[in-house]
């Protein structure tokens, strides 16, 4: 990148020395020295003796070096020299709930964990996992889980801080997060990049936040903080609503609400569709308080969703930055909801299909320039969503479409799951969706060649 050329490399040991490092002649000749010179790996440095060697593209760490640096004999990243400096990397930290570490503890890790491995391994970028737990800032390293090429186990090790922060994990402002909140700003403070600016939305502010964008506020549903007086309101204006928990929920913190005559139906999904109804609005506000219990609770306009087999129908896109921090939408996949469900998701028996499939089924009643207004609007709310926050190398979209084609955004999701792309995309789709975050922490950390 820039004037240094960024190589890849294949780390090996070298036996019989200390605090040295053996370079092949191409690396060693862009130095501009033949002595001493700092080694860089994640966000530790330390002064090295350098020798060479004749391969092409094998660096060689002392033992006490691979062990510092907490990279492997056999590990394939990127070299970059800059002046009498020369970095090996990057180093992605992926931060995550310490249930996770544990599974890899156990060499059980999910299908997803192995998607990412496998695109980290393609991008070659050297990947590992860390939670809350594994932080140890008297000594600025990392506990973290990485992968061993060589025994083809993942294992515990002692790593820098990284090059680049991808945050998975939880933890909200919550009393019981706050160690979460203060391990962020610690790692704030030290500047490292993120992939995402931050790690989770707040329903609320985002809304409040998008809807001072007059290009954006065709798309916004009618959306209010909760309270017992507003909900009487919205209901005279809106017939139906959905109550939803401000932050997080996974599909599981919403309320569908109907006002019907002098009654009122509310439904929800807790592993199992719960319905029930009230002729009285106080009951309502007590099953409200029963059901979110402490969480801030937004309202929000019920759409006329399009509906197949009286199933509502909603999308997911997932959007990211590639390599070069270009915008591309990677999917748009539709899930075609059960009857009578408040939520559409994969945990509810949705039917996830592609979008140019749905509109090749169903789309005979929709303009032929619906699927470019889609385009449109992912690309300017994604924008809209980083000129708020900051910079985003991936976000979840959902939004739906209702009966007169108009395109509404339902919610954003810092951190997506992939399921429904997982479930309904070809294989090339699936592969460059967990690509593109690698390809775009190698970007943020200069390793872009």
């Amino acid at each position: 990148m820039g004037k240094y050329p960024v190589v890849p490399v294949q780390v090996g040991e070298l036996t019989g020395f200390r605090k040295t490092v053996s370079l092949p002649d191409p690396c060693f000749g862009q130095l501009k020295t033949s002595s001493k010179i700092k080694l860089k790996v994640g966000q530790w440095d330390t002064v090295v003796e350098i020798i060479r060697n004749s391969s092409d593209k094998r660096i060689l760490l002392s033992e006490d070096l691979l062990l510092k640096s907490g990279l492997f004999n056999g590990t394939e990243c990127f070299s970059k020299v800059e002046g009498n400096s020369l970095k090996l990397g990057p180093l992605i930290g992926l931060f995550t709930s310490r249930k996770h570490i544990s599974r890899l503890n156990r060499q059980d890790a999910s299908f997803r964990t192995l998607e990412i491995l496998k695109a980290s391994q393609k991008a070659r970028t050297v990947l590992y996992h860390f939670s809350i737990r594994n932080l140890q800032w008297n000594t600025n390293t990392i506990n973290g889980t990485i992968f061993n090429p060589i025994s083809q186990k993942w294992e515990k090790r002692i790593l820098p801080f990284p090059d680049v922060l991808y945050d998975r994990a939880s933890g909200r402002a919550y009393r019981k997060y706050e160690d979460h909140v203060l391990a962020r700003n610690k790692m704030d403070e030290m500047k490292i990049p993120k992939v995402n600016a931050v790690h989770y939305f707040d329903k609320w502010d985002l809304s409040r936040h998008l809807g001072r964008y007059r290009d954006v506020k065709e798309y916004l549903p009618e959306t209010y903080k909760y309270t017992p007086l507003h909900l009487k309101k919205m209901l005279k204006r809106n017939p139906i609503i959905y109550l939803k928990a401000a932050i997080g929920s996974m599909g599981t913190r919403i309320m569908r609400l109907e006002s019907k005559g002098n009654k009122y139906k509310y439904s929800v999904y807790r592993k199992t569709l719960q319905t029930g109804q009230s002729f009285s609005l106080q009951r309502v506000n007590h099953k409200v308080a029963d059901f979110f219990g402490n969480d801030q609770v937004i309202m929000q306009q019920g759409i006329r969703l399009i509906q197949v087999n009286k199933g509502n129908v909603d999308m997911r896109a997932t959007v990211q930055r590639n390599s070069k921090g270009k915008l591309e939408i990677n999917s748009i996949a539709v899930r075609i909801g059960k009857e009578g469900f408040p939520i559409t998701s994969s945990r509810t028996g949705s039917n996830i299909v592609r979008l140019d499939e749905f509109m090749e089924k169903h789309g005979n009643h929709y303009s032929d320039k619906l699927e470019d207004k889609i385009h449109q609007f992912l690309i300017r709310i994604y924008q809209r969503i980083e000129d708020i926050y900051g910079p985003f190398g991936e976000m979840g979209i959902d939004f739906g479409v209702d009966t007169s084609g108009n395109i509404y955004f339902i919610e954003s999701n810092a951190k997506p799951a992939k399921d429904s792309l997982y479930q309904s995309f070809d294989r090339k789709t699936i592969d460059r969706a967990f690509r593109n975050p690698m390809e775009y922490a190698k970007q943020l950390s200069g390793f872009q060649s």
